[in-house]
């Protein structure tokens, strides 16, 4: 007999899938094929087994590695670059590779929220024109065309949504599988709380600060959410070297390689792209500071990718915000301006002042480092 289970977002979280299908397999439904486009499942009835799957995505092609195979696992089924592994064993120790999987779906998470920002402007034109329409202000014309005008509306919805989905899976797949989870100390005493607003835009500042606070005895535990609550713990002084670090996009060694040597991942920001993270690293008094790097061209280079990309999406904030401030003003400057209009026009106002206050500390942290 033979089963099809539609699965549309499968590839996004592979561990649910994985667990799935084992769950199928102790079902007795053995996995016959998986149909890319349409996003089936076809499984055929047969006797129940105990399995691991594993999913992997390979663009190479190549033979499954003689370790993998005198580790247990086997080949069951192959879709394109797509390959499902299953292994009988118990208390597996080796398993296959996920970079595959990793970088195709930080591909198309950098593709749909490329498309999220370009589709912002055209989101507010049409939230703006929704309010004016409930509002009462302006008149609605029949025209076959709103249909087309509704169903853009629906694709934007839905690139957005999907964005958001695919960054919480893919964040949640690189802390499991990469290394990116960050090192929380426990607190064995009592601890008191720093606010730090902005800080990613003045790395240099917050990088001394914390290590006066370290060299007066106050021990950052930890970087509560949204990255701005920096819980200190008091205990006795010591020399704490702290490195902001920015990368475009990481590699799936990042973590990895800087954890093993001796760094202490404190914050790393919820993103796949544009991630900045905060190490740490104590030394011993006398000796110098630990970097990542001393070279004087790398690190003129590091902060040209932050001052670059900070600045960037400020203009680009900036715009917006101009844009959005505009086509409310004159609404509500030509209609009357009611209790909500005056609220939200002054966000905006605020809005604006704290994107190019932004700005402003990223320019004066480049003029700072002009000379490293």
């Amino acid at each position: 007999m033979t089963m099809k289970k539609w699965r549309p977002l499968w590839s996004y979280d592979v561990e649910k899938t994985e667990r799935w299908l084992s769950e199928m397999a102790a079902e007795g439904n053995s996995l016959t094929d998986v149909d890319r486009m349409t996003r089936m499942f076809t499984f055929d009835r047969t006797a129940a087994e105990t399995v691991h799957y594993q999913v992997v995505y390979d663009k190479s092609r190549s033979v499954l590695p003689r370790k993998l195979e005198e580790a247990g696992w086997e080949e069951t089924l192959a879709e394109k670059k797509w390959k499902f592994m299953k292994n009988e064993f118990v208390g597996i120790s080796v398993f296959p590779s996920r970079e595959g999987v990793l970088k195709r779906n930080r591909l198309h998470f950098y593709v749909l929220t490329g498309l999220a920002f370009f589709y912002v402007m055209p989101l507010l034109m049409m939230l703006i024109s929704l309010i004016m329409l409930l509002r009462g202000i302006g008149t609605v014309h029949p025209s076959p065309l709103w249909l087309v005008t509704v169903i853009f509306f629906l694709q934007i919805l839905i690139v957005m949504g999907l964005a958001v989905f695919v960054n919480q899976k893919l964040k949640r797949f690189e802390t499991t599988f990469f290394g990116g989870a960050m090192d929380v100390e426990e607190s064995s005493g009592k601890t008191f709380v720093k606010w730090r607003f902005g800080w990613m835009y003045a790395p240099d500042i917050l990088e001394s600060w914390l290590a006066e606070m370290a060299a007066e005895g106050n021990h950052l535990v930890r970087v509560g959410k949204p990255g701005v609550r920096f819980v200190f713990e008091k205990g006795e002084p010591k020399c704490v070297s702290y490195v902001f670090d920015y990368q475009l996009k990481t590699a799936p060694s990042y973590f990895d390689v800087h954890k093993s040597a001796g760094w202490k991942l404190k914050y790393t920001s919820p993103y796949s792209f544009m991630k900045y993270s905060l190490w740490a690293q104590p030394y011993d008094d006398g000796f110098d500071k630990l970097r990542f790097t001393y070279d004087s061209k790398e690190k003129k280079a590091q902060v040209r990718k932050v001052v670059l990309s900070a600045v960037t999406l400020f203009v680009y904030l900036v715009v917006l915000t101009l844009f959005a401030l505009f086509a409310n003003y004159s609404m509500y400057q030509g209609n009357g301006w009611t209790l909500y209009g005056r609220i939200l026009v002054g966000l905006l106002v605020v809005a604006f002042v704290f994107h190019i206050s932004n700005m402003v500390r990223t320019l004066k942290y480049a003029f700072r480092m002009r000379k490293v």
